[in-house]
């Protein structure tokens, strides 16, 4: 299990075997300097696995003073958890994925680790960014570029056997791979990115292309930046130069020469 999490990962991954279980520690980094890591652990009676936090998480935040009981921001954890098929237990308010089979123990981590750093966003929540003005934005001016020469989709698969990681947009055009846009505030969605590139091109072998516009270069940190670059078909940055980063997207959606008129 462990070669097969390193593969999932990347080289930064570090497994430490336990009496009961593995400590796993990403290259991600929470909000007070600590890696992301999480626990696999054995369930003996039926033989499947359970990946789980240390229960700081949720109690960090609601210390915080960010209120998951009702609202705006119960209705986003809510859907967060719904999004990823995680679960809170009531008694160690740990996050928790549960009954999961070896084989599936590796995507499932890689899922896990995505839903710990999109909770970290809600340090950063305001009323604006749950309005998604970043979002409105960006859909507004696609519209704009590309007019009826693609078809549009929002929060689709780019295709069926790649459902895990949805984008926010895929684009797609006659005669031309399609294309899925991913929408990055931080570095939560830009990771979700690079899963879903690399389950396309090594695993399903799906002709696609993947994109990342970030809405400022400070809002990932500087090594999924460089991952992001190094391995996406594009990085785009949006506020400055908005029309530009559009046109960065409809030139992977239609190729290089397209201008439209």
């Amino acid at each position: 299990m462990k070669e097969r999490l390193c593969q999932a990962f990347c080289d930064d991954l570090t497994v430490r075997q336990l009496t009961k279980g593995l400590a796993v520690s990403t290259g991600f980094l929470a909000e007070d300097g600590d890696p992301i890591g999480f626990y696999i652990v054995p369930d003996q009676d039926t033989g499947t696995w359970r990946i789980e936090d240390n229960g700081l998480s949720l109690p960090v935040l609601e210390a915080g003073g960010l209120d998951f009981r009702s609202g705006t921001r119960g209705d986003a954890m809510e859907a967060l958890l719904q999004e990823y098929g995680v679960r809170i237990d009531d008694e160690t308010r740990e996050f928790a994925i549960g009954d999961i089979p070896e084989k599936r123990v590796p995507e499932a981590a890689m899922k896990f680790v995505a839903f710990m750093l999109r909770v970290r966003d809600f340090s950063l929540m305001t009323e604006a960014r749950i309005v998604g003005t970043f979002r409105d934005d960006v859909a507004k001016m696609l519209r704009s570029e590309i007019g009826n020469e693609a078809a549009i989709e929002e929060r689709e698969a780019i295709a069926p056997e790649l459902s895990d990681f949805l984008p926010d947009f895929v684009l797609r055009a006659a005669n031309r791979p399609p294309v899925g846009l991913f929408l990055g505030t931080t570095d939560g969605r830009v990771l979700e990115a690079l899963f879903l590139h690399m389950r396309a091109r090594y695993e399903v072998q799906y002709d696609c292309s993947v994109i990342a516009l970030v809405e400022r270069a400070k809002s990932l940190t500087a090594k999924v930046r460089q991952q992001a670059l190094n391995r996406l078909s594009a990085v785009a940055e949006f506020r400055g130069d908005e029309l530009q980063a559009i046109k960065r997207v409809a030139d992977e959606v239609f190729g290089r020469r397209f201008t439209r008129h």
